[in-house]
């Protein structure tokens, strides 16, 4: 059989062919929007918990980066700071705690933080800014500022006693920024200039580290490039590439710190078999019922399209070039159900996941708008469309001009004539006609 080369007339004909055929494009563009729409909602409400969750964490650990390096000296610092693992820093120094009334019952920490760590730590003011180095300002919560009785006002004045390593003292800060008490969050934090620590520290007599290990030292905490995976396996490669470790106390030891809110380091040193069955069986029961949806249309139209596909073999159409076809009708009609699919199934999860959430303990209420959702739906979705026109392609690939031309549905199936009542009605005839494809009603069933 001569082939025909010409892909412009292919795809001239699979355009013209699906032009035709407007009904049955409406029904698969419905069809594969439904599919995406199951996929994202799922990853919507997937996403949406994970998501609560981990800021749940968060706000039980008191920060979000994803882990740091401890008690560090200055030096040590500012070596493991420009490590190419580190996506992004922050610095805190330790100073002190009030202790005395009306301390006495709140854990409130004196420290300062850069942007970077104030912002990972929940501590971003709502009013005002962060202080700034060489001045007295200071940074607090509502909850800090009730208890010492001051109104949050820019350029307040308040007065704090604390401990430092053992010696207390007493401070005066004009106040420069505050935001709002989480009762989530079991610290406070007053943040001041890393000048004022330092002028502290010389004031009270103590050097870093102090006799506790902690005061005015460096801790780096970090955002890595590889993401939260590994985040305990990356820390310590990052430790090792300069020469130091996390296991045993020694000249080279430096502590670390993961942070456990994030579920992607918990899976990755807790992975139960149990879950990961439980997802992909979730995924493959949304991909064969996205299959059988799309599978159904694109099936029911190749045989209600039969004569034309054997009549292109008949003027030399190769195999390849009918399944083509299909597939080319298939890629654009997704162009239309996939993003369709994708904005109806976003907003259907953002509606269910918090009637959800609300039958669970411990997680803050939103909606993912992670891209993530999009991309897996829209995978998934693309890949269920090519697999459901691959039968079809085959069946209109396969079949023969002669049996084309000549074919009736049901035509080729023979069956012995029952005897039964002389008379026809409705539902036997309606029955008969299921019976004349058993193949299309299945589909159609299913």
């Amino acid at each position: 059989m001569m082939k025909v080369s010409n892909g412009k007339t292919i795809r001239r004909l699979g355009w013209r062919a699906m032009r035709a055929a407007r009904t049955r494009n409406l029904i698969a563009v419905l069809a594969i929007a439904l599919t995406t729409v199951l996929f994202t909602s799922l990853f919507t409400i997937a996403m949406s918990i994970n998501d609560g969750f981990q800021q749940s964490n968060f706000r039980q650990v008191g920060g979000f980066s994803h882990g740091g390096f401890k008690y560090l000296t200055e030096e040590q610092f500012e070596e493991l700071r420009d490590d190419p693992r580190i996506a992004q820093w922050g610095l805190r120094r330790f100073l002190g705690m009030p202790t005395e009334v009306p301390f006495n019952k709140s854990h409130v920490e004196v420290s300062y933080a850069d942007a970077n760590y104030a912002h990972w730590a929940f501590c971003d003011p709502v009013e005002g800014r962060l202080p700034e180095e060489g001045t007295d300002e200071a940074a607090t919560d509502t909850a800090v500022l009730a208890l010492l009785g001051i109104q949050p006002e820019i350029g307040a004045e308040f007065t704090l006693t604390f401990d430092v390593d053992g010696r207390t003292t007493t401070q005066t800060f004009t106040l420069c920024g505050w935001w709002e008490r989480d009762e989530a969050i079991v610290a406070s934090h007053v943040l001041i200039p890393e000048s004022r620590v330092d002028a502290v520290l010389d004031e009270v007599g103590v050097t870093p580290p102090g006799s506790n290990g902690m005061i005015g030292t460096w801790n780096l905490d970090v955002m890595l490039k590889s993401g939260s995976r590994h985040i305990e396996q990356d820390l310590n490669q990052i430790l090792a590439d300069h020469g130091y470790q996390s296991e045993t106390a020694g000249d080279d030891y430096i502590d670390t710190g993961v942070n456990w809110g994030y579920t992607g380091a918990q899976l990755s040193d807790n992975l139960d078999p149990i879950v990961v069955i439980a997802i992909a069986a979730m995924l493959l029961l949304i991909i064969f019922t996205g299959y059988l949806i799309i599978y159904n249309v694109f099936q029911i139209s190749v045989m209600g399209d039969i004569r034309f596909y054997g009549l292109l073999k008949t003027i030399g159409t190769t195999p390849r070039q009918l399944g083509w076809i299909i597939r080319q009708q298939a890629l654009t009609l997704s162009l239309a159900g996939i993003p369709l699919g994708l904005i109806a199934g976003w907003f259907i999860g953002g509606q269910i996941t918090p009637a959800i959430v609300s039958q669970l303990e411990g997680i803050v209420p939103m909606t993912s708008v992670s891209p993530v959702i999009f991309l897996g739906a829209a995978l998934f979705s693309l890949v269920t469309v090519l697999l459901s026109c691959r039968k079809p392609g085959r069946v209109a690939a396969r079949v023969s001009p002669i049996e084309a031309v000549r074919y009736t549905e049901g035509g080729t199936i023979k069956r012995k004539q029952k005897k039964g009542r002389k008379g026809v009605s409705l539902l036997s005839m309606a029955w008969a006609n299921l019976g004349r494809s058993r193949g299309k009603t299945a589909v159609t069933v299913t």
